[in-house]
């Protein structure tokens, strides 16, 4: 460890006093493969475990040409020229499986050259990218970020010719490792720089990882809605390009984020989507830490029994493997499920279940020494035996909490603390009982100073990202002035010298033209008051001829929603569509004569308005009408299924002209929409009546019928007839 502390310090010391450019060969960012590690290079996230074996292989393939000296040959140079690269990707599909202190060692042994190379600044990335803080102790995250923006300066002053996408790949960890460490402006600063570099690149994949930071980024700095889109926008184009890492990433990001805002269903539809991601690999760990997510989730949403069986699942994939970790994390979650439904002593199964589990998950991150998770199955121990009545045991082991902290975990130790302070009343011990409540209080209020000081970085970084886009925002604002300003004194130039000549020409032609649009005008109209297929009356030109159909005679105004008239060119064709359109219009003027009058209103809707005394009631008009499109479409062999908006005029019973027949048009269509859920739920015809209750008042609809009709459904002034009863329906107004 100390060997390798050195070489970084020298390694870091050279990248600060040395600037000339690099002596060794450099390999591409997207480094040729040999052509033996090509099936384990694409293999690396499906199956990490084959590109484990087949690197070593190559290795010590590599290792023995070398020991015998071979002479130089086309395969020699290629073993020369890459010998890094199997052990960079050995290293990486060792973390892929979570194995960091295989990738860590391996990683660290290609660091011992003090060199400023291409393949120096790789390994870094992979260790900085791959590996976890805590499993890298001499490679901080703080000397990392030091260490990437001095090589980004020198790389700047002196770029590597054959690496392009370096510097960017270097700024997407920077960003990473920033988040991390709560460096808001820092990770700010990166995703930007990135950003300029990638604007003029097509590299899918890195714009991708940009997005996803940016998602990450305005996560941490609670703006949430930013967060989500670009996290929803990175994990759209993971799964367009099969980024199986970025995808597994997003999703991972997506169903935490929700989980945060408590929206545990959508978090389980993000994990389940991960998990069945990794599902399709052949990555057991991934498959068993997806898992393990997806758990936590369900057991959050009540949902106990489901996560224990995914937790089992995972339990049954990997306890073949040597990751010990990941099988500590099974056993604690396993503990905790169980623990969460002991609230007190008379549940001895799910204790006892949650006690075994707890102890087996300490005693594996003991022996990883990993505290923070041993001080987590200690804490949920020690409440089960408080729970159990057995104080004593519980202050032993919350007393070894606060040994294995030793100042670190602040959130655990308060725990730790007010369990200790309620262990000591329970046992009488007063004194004791008052100086861990004295210890929970003052650490608990630290906790909120140091949150208080996290927030205040959150803000500013808002308020900075507010200002940055005011000023984006303004200077486009004046740009677009600029340009608008150039474009208009264009427009006035090229104007003023063709205006004299166009003036002259409009006029001669105005007269010419004039004739030509009256005579035009005047067969447009004619076109209009039909419509151009069905050659039936068209709303649009008749629309005053509602008022005169009227004689003081209650009518039936119908709706109907053809949905074969929107599909007609598709089933028939074009000029068949229109032939039998034609046919339609003349068999309805036939069928309804001197029973109904009939307009157009839409390509696929007909209003039929007929006297209320030629029919018994609503439904006995709607059957009429079912029946004509019934023997129509089985003439014509199409589609029969309509939905029908029946209102009656008046449609106030008390007050005759309080709504006008124009406006009817708006309780018809309402109609219709409930008419046509019905439809579509239902597949078969269907109808609506919509009729209001005795005596209401017309102030009522003094506004948007189409609005005032949901909300007259709402309180129930205006009742329901349908051909469906007991159907629930969605209005769109009322949901707002």
């Amino acid at each position: 460890m100390r060997y390798i502390t050195h070489c970084l310090t020298a390694f870091f010391a050279y990248l600060l006093l040395s600037f000339s450019p690099a002596i060794l060969a450099i390999e591409l960012l997207d480094a040729h493969i040999p052509a033996p590690l090509k099936n384990a290079y694409h293999g690396r996230y499906k199956a990490p475990e084959i590109c484990i074996e087949t690197s070593k292989g190559y290795i010590k393939n590599q290792q023995a040409f070398d020991m015998n000296s071979a002479p130089i040959t086309d395969e020699s140079d290629e073993l020369a020229n890459n010998g890094a690269l199997p052990v960079q990707l050995l290293a990486f599909c060792y973390a892929q499986i979570e194995e960091y202190q295989q990738a860590y060692l391996l990683l660290s042994s290609l660091l011992k050259q003090q060199t400023f190379s291409h393949e120096q600044l790789r390994t870094l990335n992979i260790l900085a990218s791959e590996i976890p803080e805590e499993k890298r102790l001499e490679f901080s995250n703080q000397l990392l970020i030091k260490i990437f923006t001095t090589s980004l300066k020198k790389l700047e002053a002196s770029p590597f010719v054959n690496a392009p996408n370096l510097e960017v790949q270097l700024l997407l960890t920077i960003t990473k490792l920033s988040l991390q460490s709560n460096q808001y402006r820092s990770a700010n600063l990166a995703l930007e720089s990135a950003k300029t570099l990638l604007k003029n690149k097509q590299n899918t994949k890195l714009h991708g990882w940009l997005t996803y930071y940016y998602g990450l980024y305005y996560e941490k700095i609670n703006q949430q809605q930013l967060a989500v889109s670009n996290l929803f926008t990175a994990d759209k184009l993971a799964e367009k390009h099969n980024f199986i890492k970025l995808s597994g990433q997003a999703k991972k990001s997506i169903a935490d984020l929700y989980q945060k805002k408590h929206l545990f269903s959508r978090a389980i539809d993000f994990a389940s989507r991960r998990v069945e991601l990794y599902i399709q690999t052949n990555n057991t760990i991934k498959q068993a830490g997806s898992l393990i997510q997806l758990a936590i989730l369900k057991k959050q949403n009540n949902e106990k029994n489901q996560a224990l069986i995914y937790l089992f699942n995972a339990l049954e994939l990997i306890q073949n493997k040597k990751n010990s970790s990941l099988l500590a994390h099974i056993y604690l979650e396993l503990g905790r499920t169980y623990s969460g439904h002991v609230t007190n002593k008379d549940k001895q199964k799910e204790r006892l279940l949650a006690q075994k589990y707890l102890q087996n998950a300490r005693y594996h991150f003991t022996r990883l020494k990993e505290v923070r998770y041993q001080i987590e199955s200690l804490l949920l121990l020690a409440r089960l035996n408080i729970i159990n009545d057995d104080p004593a045991l519980a202050i032993l082991q919350l007393e070894k909490i606060l040994r294995l902290s030793a100042g670190n975990y602040p959130t655990l130790r308060v725990q730790a603390f007010e369990m200790l302070a309620s262990s000591y009343e329970i046992t009488g011990n007063h004194q004791q009982a008052i100086l861990h409540f004295k210890n929970f209080h003052a650490l608990q209020n630290s906790i909120k100073e140091r949150l208080f000081t996290l927030q205040q970085l959150q803000i500013n970084e808002q308020l900075q990202l507010v200002e940055r886009t005011q000023q984006q925002r303004q200077l486009e604002i004046e740009n677009n002035d600029l340009q608008n300003t150039n474009a208009r004194f264009k427009t006035l130039t090229y104007g003023a010298i063709t205006l004299l000549v166009i003036s002259l020409l409009s006029f001669f032609y105005i007269l010419i033209c004039n004739r030509k649009l009256t005579e035009s005008d005047s067969r447009s109209q004619r076109q209009l008051s039909f419509h151009p297929r069905t050659k039936l009356p068209s709303q649009q030109a008749q629309g005053n001829e509602f008022n005169y159909i009227y004689h003081d005679e209650p009518l039936y105004y119908a709706l109907v929603n053809i949905p074969f008239l929107s599909q007609l060119n598709e089933l028939s064709g074009i000029f068949s569509g229109a032939k039998l359109e034609r046919k339609l219009g003349q068999a309805l003027t036939i069928f309804f004569t001197n029973s109904a009058d009939i307009f157009q209103i839409r390509d696929n809707q007909i209003l039929f308005i007929s006297k209320q005394k030629g029919h018994q009631s609503a439904q006995d008009f709607t059957v009429k009408i079912e029946q004509f499109f019934m023997l129509f479409t089985e003439k014509y062999d199409l589609p029969n299924n309509i939905s029908i908006g029946i209102v009656a005029f008046p449609f106030l019973n008390n007050v005759s002209r309080a709504i006008t027949p124009t406006r009817m048009l708006n309780l018809s269509s309402l109609a219709l929409f409930g008419a046509s859920q019905l439809r579509d739920h239902y597949q078969g015809n269907s109808w609506l009546e919509l009729y209001a209750i005795d005596n209401l008042q017309p102030a009522f609809f003094d506004g948007d019928l189409w609005t005032l009709g949901q909300l007259a459904i709402q309180k129930g002034v205006v009742k329901i007839n349908s051909s469906h009863q007991n159907h629930t329906f969605y209005w769109p107004e009322l949901d707002k």
